[in-house]
Formats: structure tokens, C-alpha cells, sequence
């Protein structure tokens, strides 16, 4: 019951685009490539940029780490070697830091 019916202008030859037509498509991918190319350029350059600042607060937290590690072990060496009331924040000798009445 299924016929294969092919329309009288059909033809069988391949039919090949027009030169107008084909330089114009290249001419639209070559500015389509080229802006592509341009927006990665711009992208790599942000990125490189963001990844510079990024190391570079990194770094500045490592350094202020540090300096407050030395800090800190500085004040407890300071308060080990001192009287042996003074640790506990109270001055020798004041009893136990609770108010009398």
C-alpha cells in the first residue's frame, strides 16, 4: 500500500551553494571565531587578575597569622615565667579575686 512517490522538479544532482552566500558564511565564522578568541583573552586576563589578588590577601593573612601565633606565645611565656599568682589574673597576695563583703 506505501508507493514511494517523488515529485516531478526533484532531482537527483547535488546542488551546490552560491559563492555569495558560502563568502559570506565564512566571513561570519572567522568574526564569530575571532570574537570567541577575544572574550577568552579577556576572560584568562580577569581570571589572572582575580587569582593574583586572591594569592596575594592569602599570603597577608599568613603573615598577620604568624605574627599573632609569636604574639600570643610570647604572652605565655611571659606569664609562665612570672610570680605564680599572676596567671590566674589575680595579683599575688589578693585572695581569691571574690569580692568580700
Amino acid at each position: 500500500m506505501t508507493e514511494d512517490i517523488k515529485p516531478e522538479n526533484q532531482s537527483t544532482e547535488p546542488v551546490s551553494p552560491p559563492t555569495g552566500k558560502s563568502q559570506q558564511t565564512a566571513d561570519a565564522q572567522s568574526q564569530l571565531t575571532s570574537a570567541v578568541d577575544d572574550l577568552l583573552d579577556q576572560l584568562q586576563y580577569k581570571f589572572d587578575n582575580v587569582s593574583r589578588d586572591m594569592f596575594t590577601k592569602l599570603d597577608d593573612m599568613t603573615r598577620r597569622l604568624d605574627e599573632l601565633e609569636a604574639s600570643l606565645t610570647a604572652s605565655v611565656d611571659a606569664a609562665a615565667a612570672g610570680p605564680t599568682g599572676s596567671a590566674s589574673g589575680t595579683p599575688a597576695g589578693t585572695g581569691s579575686g571574690t569580692p568580700s563583703k
